[in-house]
């Protein structure tokens, strides 16, 4: 009974651990706030080939070889940039923003616990197929 008990909580506590995760899943969402944080989280994860996924040119999702690049240019980026501030991309929270149309704005302000030099960009997201994607810089 105890071990039962003892499972289930882990279980339980591990569950909710993962579902309190900053930009729990990967790809694109509907909402470009969530899309952005996911990318966020995911480059603060090291994770850049996630990361690339979430990316697009105005006209699109990168393709597959513009991805390969995407996060190697990612990784030479963060590798550049203090770790801890990188980490703390892993706790980000970016705020609903209204999305009308095809593009939208996101300034790295309004970003909650985005490190310099995050918190001093502006996001630009596009929605392709009802999917929002960050515009490759």
């Amino acid at each position: 009974m105890i071990t039962k008990l003892v499972l289930w909580t882990v279980t339980a506590s591990v569950v909710a651990t993962l579902s309190l995760v900053g930009g729990a899943g990967k790809g694109p969402t509907g909402d470009p706030a969530e899309s952005l944080e996911r990318m966020l989280v995911a480059m603060g994860s090291a994770d850049y080939e996630a990361a690339c996924e979430m990316m697009a040119h105005r006209q699109g999702p990168l393709a597959d070889d513009a991805r390969s690049e995407c996060a190697e240019t990612m990784r030479v980026y963060a590798e550049g940039i203090r770790p801890g501030a990188v980490r703390r991309l892993r706790d980000v929270e970016v705020s609903e923003v209204p999305a009308h149309g095809s593009r939208v704005e996101i300034p790295g302000a309004d970003i909650v616990g985005a490190p310099a030099p995050f918190s001093e960009d502006v996001y630009e997201l596009v929605r392709v197929e009802d999917k929002w994607y960050v515009v490759a810089g």
